[in-house]
């Protein structure tokens, strides 16, 4: 991070696609996914550097400006950061969810609850 910025650099080489919930519900992994709190995030990427399979990233926000949804494109405006998970390489092992110091990341079931910390 340069002295002149105050946020950290964000990636901004990939493509963000919506996952259909249909394929995520078949998928042979727990059928927990991780959540965030954008309020409680304090951008320090813990989640993406304790990551042993790479599949957290923390992308710039002009990423998703060109979307056709309106959520993404306020995104790209008002956040900081967008928050991504490769879900096809996410084991849900936990790691990022109990490396995080500001407890912003969490689980949630496939109906968007909320689940219960395992510590």
């Amino acid at each position: 991070m340069s002295a002149s910025s105050n946020k950290p650099e964000f990636y901004d080489r990939y493509e963000l696609r919506v996952v259909d919930p249909g394929w995520l519900a078949q998928r042979v992994k727990p059928k927990r996914h991780i959540g965030l709190d954008p309020d409680l995030c304090i951008l320090c990427r813990a989640c993406e550097d304790s990551c042993p399979w790479n599949c957290i990233f923390m992308l710039s926000g002009a990423i998703v400006a060109g979307s056709d949804s309106p959520a993404l494109k306020r995104a790209a405006t008002d956040a900081a950061a967008v928050f991504v998970i490769d879900d096809t390489e996410c084991t849900r092992c936990g790691i990022c969810v109990e490396r995080c110091p500001s407890d912003a990341l969490f689980f949630m079931t496939l109906e968007g609850e909320r689940a219960p910390r395992s510590r």
